[in-house]
């Protein structure tokens, strides 16, 4: 027996990584992929228009004054979860994975025979994340190469004996990115969606009792691979991202959301970078390991090597489409794709 599922996610990426993604989710199993383009991608929806398993949907201003009332959001987050939101309310197949272009679920059994046995008063499978680092010494060869760290609750204290006293606020959950997981959700539920797990509904006018909270569930033996920095660069562009995100809604009167304390440090140190010489060499810092933060890390078993190539399984699932997944490529892409916020930053 098995369950259907599907991957939602909204993109902005080179199409050499789209690519990439979709064929991870195909190989796994995934009875369709719905992408939601934030920009315009003509190349993605010439490869991909057609494909059984592939749906692209554009979020132009059409798209937006269909789906929110006040228009295309302004935070990339509130545009997620707008159209996490959106699609399941609509969704056809069993569950539904929420996710981003860089994050891959890895486990070793069938996802939908997994689901397809999960009780059914569970609403949701949670899927624990291992973030992409480049050991000592590596010169990758493609965007993917490299081992996983796990992140800690531990604090600042684990940070610090791991990273040193310089280095530790940057990276006080051991990861640079999120801790959280991202999750797998079951359909018909009454919730909300959130970036990483559905959340209890906010009361309306119409409930007698409060509405249930969704009930979770952890998926053994997986972790969801994020490769918060595919390359140098990428790093930085995002953090340069997210800087500029937040100065344009204040700009315009509203109010981002918080986040957490390490990765506004990152972002400062990220923005201050562009002011010098090599800004991306000031935050490789935060995703090269040591031979001395290696082996802490060793110690606390927060390293994993993880069975992953999705380069690879793209050249199986798109044969003859002309693919590079070098660092170099992929930063002549993001060069091109972001070029707006490297303009804004001087580093162009």
């Amino acid at each position: 027996m098995r369950a259907s599922w599907m991957v939602q996610a909204t993109m902005n990426e080179p199409l050499d990584l789209l690519v990439a993604f979709v064929s991870h989710y195909l190989d796994m199993g995934a009875d369709l992929i719905h992408i939601y383009l934030d920009q315009p991608h003509p190349e993605a929806e010439a490869l991909l228009r057609g494909h059984p398993k592939v749906r692209l949907t554009r979020c132009d201003a059409a798209y937006w004054a269909r789906v929110s009332p006040k228009g295309r959001p302004m935070g990339h987050p509130a545009r997620q979860m707008a159209n996490s939101k959106h699609e399941y309310a609509q969704i056809q197949h069993d569950w539904m994975l929420m996710c981003d272009a860089d994050e891959y679920v890895v486990m070793k059994q069938d996802l939908g025979e997994y689901l397809a046995a999960v009780p059914a008063r569970i609403d949701f499978v949670r899927v624990k994340v291992a973030e992409k680092v480049l050991p000592p010494g590596m010169i990758p060869q493609t965007i993917f190469e490299g081992t996983f760290r796990l992140p800690s609750t531990k604090g600042i204290a684990l940070a610090t004996e791991i990273y040193g006293a310089e280095v530790a606020p940057y990276l006080e959950r051991v990861v640079a990115g999120h801790e959280n997981c991202k999750s797998i959700v079951r359909r018909g539920g009454d919730f909300t969606m959130n970036i990483h797990n559905p959340m209890r509904r906010k009361p309306g006018p119409k409930d007698s009792v409060p509405p249930p909270t969704p009930v979770g569930q952890w998926l053994p033996d997986a972790y969801l691979a994020h490769f918060d920095a595919l390359t140098p660069l990428h790093y930085l562009i995002k953090l340069l991202g997210k800087y500029v995100g937040k100065r344009n809604m204040e700009r315009a009167g509203r109010t981002a959301g918080p986040r957490h304390p390490s990765r506004e440090l990152q972002i400062e140190l990220a923005v201050a970078a562009c002011a010098g010489p090599d800004p991306v060499s000031k935050t490789d810092i935060l995703h090269r390991l040591t031979p001395e933060t290696m082996a802490v890390m060793k110690k606390h078993n927060l390293l994993v090597d993880l069975d992953l190539a999705p380069d690879q399984i793209a050249g199986k699932h798109f044969p003859g489409v002309p693919l590079d997944f070098t660092p170099e490529a992929f930063d002549r892409s993001l060069r091109i794709k972001h070029a707006v916020i490297l303009d804004e930053m001087g580093i162009l």
